[in-house]
């Protein structure tokens, strides 16, 4: 149960006009054909994959994940 609950602190969630929105995020990359949507490409998981969540709202959403900064190319690979 409690594995639940921090797992859903993870989750995307819209907040009109937030200051660390998805946009601002180093984890998050703008979708080409639809600006309005993105994608969270995050750190590794244990058993070394990358994973990715799908963002409908990019600019208010956030998650307790959000970092500023920038990822090299090495992170994505």
């Amino acid at each position: 149960m409690q594995a639940k609950a921090k797992s859903r602190s993870l989750d995307i969630r819209i907040q009109p006009g937030i200051s660390q929105s998805c946009q601002k995020c180093k984890w998050g990359i703008e979708d080409p054909t639809d600006p309005a949507r993105g994608q969270c490409i995050g750190s590794r998981t244990k058993i070394g994959s990358i994973w990715k969540r799908m963002i409908h709202d990019y600019y208010n959403s956030t998650c307790e994940k959000f970092e500023e900064g920038e990822v090299s190319f090495r992170d994505h690979v």
